[in-house]
């Protein structure tokens, strides 16, 4: 039996073959709302039988299911779901998995818009949500009730970089029938894939490391294939499906993934290592940095590659970013992330600067944030 390809082989040719109508290499742009059947006969077989066949774009497109497909295969999972965004991918399974109540357990570490959901729409539908810190097991088992049928974390947490231990997370949701679903946006499988680390359910948002060139919003869902055609069934009611033209660029964008994730994380080492020796630099979140909290957790996950993403705080508080951020001439202000620029994101009425490491010459980025950290210095000491 032939061993596994490697990821970049994966990458490239996983869910793609040459189109068996026209021989076309590469996947075509299936630009249909409606599919046609032959005959009453082929639809009742297809409405009877389950005879593989295509409906209503909302319910399926070919060129979204080679993306299905090929991140099915990456991460090690029976089905994967793509979605019109990240926020659609997580809304359809978390509505799946509590739409009848129940509690979850969420790490008080998560990106903004999934809080919020979390926070405010959930609790309208009954459910009970507690915010912890994953980083302490005692703080998560002290949160757990009969009723807990989730626990949502971020691998690495957004914006502050929080490592959630997967492995031991997992063995206390297995032990008590909780379901652990795991945003991994800010690793993609190049780095990290969840499910073998005993998550049920990992997420991404696609938009950012999966596409790779900020042109296209997306989200997927990966698992069990039972769990996951259900969730698919929710999405659908909520009209969250991707497009035909989105599943064409992540396919496009994926095929780099690994070449592109080693190399962010290349760079957001020295970054890091830059920040974490400049004296305007209050604090580093970066889980590569041998003092960081979750270093050894995530060394025991990724191995020598921590992602792109990094964020810092600044002495001199507002108005240090405040300069530091118009000093930058090659690193670009704005939100979003896993692009192949390097954008940097201020949060408001603080210190802390959130950024993500694009593919641009490392020297140039040092030069770039060396001067800009020079001037949030001279800011901070005035």
């Amino acid at each position: 039996m032939r061993p596994r390809p490697g990821i970049a082989t994966r990458s490239i040719h996983a869910g793609e073959a040459p189109d068996p109508a026209t021989g076309a290499h590469g996947v075509p742009i299936y630009q249909n709302a409606t599919y046609a059947f032959r005959s009453y006969d082929q639809l009742a077989a297809w409405r009877g039988e389950g005879l593989p066949h295509f409906y209503y774009a909302r319910d399926g497109n070919p060129t979204v299911r080679c993306l299905e497909l090929k991140l099915a295969d990456l991460e090690g999972a029976e089905l994967a779901l793509a979605a019109a965004s990240g926020m659609a991918a997580i809304s359809a399974t978390l509505l799946h998995l509590l739409g009848d109540g129940g509690h979850l357990v969420a790490s008080c570490a998560l990106y903004e818009a999934t809080k919020t959901l979390l926070c405010q729409d959930l609790p309208r539908l009954g459910v009970t949500v507690s915010s912890v810190d994953v980083t302490d097991p005692a703080a998560v088992v002290a949160a757990l009730t009969p009723q807990t049928r989730v626990l949502f974390v971020e691998s690495f947490s957004n914006p502050d970089l929080q490592v959630a231990d997967l492995d031991a997370l997992s063995r206390l949701t297995r032990e008590r029938g909780i379901a652990l679903v795991v945003d991994n946006t800010f690793l993609s499988p190049a780095l990290l894939c969840p499910l073998e680390h005993g998550a049920d359910l990992v997420i991404h948002s696609a938009t950012k490391y999966l596409a790779g060139h900020g042109q296209v919003l997306g989200g997927i869902v990966a698992g069990p294939r039972e769990t996951v055609v259900a969730i698919g069934r929710t999405l659908s009611r909520l009209g969250g499906a991707m497009s035909a033209m989105s599943a064409w660029l992540l396919l496009l964008g994926i095929k780099t993934l690994p070449l592109r994730m080693e190399r962010h994380s290349a760079g957001a080492r020295q970054l890091a290592d830059l920040l974490a020796a400049h004296p305007a630099v209050e604090r580093v979140n970066y889980p590569g940095l041998a003092g960081d909290p979750g270093h050894a957790a995530a060394h025991r996950l990724v191995g020598e590659h921590y992602g792109g993403m990094l964020s810092f705080r600044l002495r001199g508080g507002e108005p240090a970013a405040r300069a530091f951020v118009n000093a930058l001439r090659i690193a670009t202000l704005a939100v979003s992330l896993g692009e192949y620029e390097t954008l940097v994101w201020p949060y408001a009425g603080s210190n802390l600067i959130r950024v993500s490491v694009g593919l641009e010459d490392i020297a140039d980025l040092e030069a770039d944030f060396a001067a800009a950290l020079d001037r949030a210095a001279r800011i901070a000491s005035a």
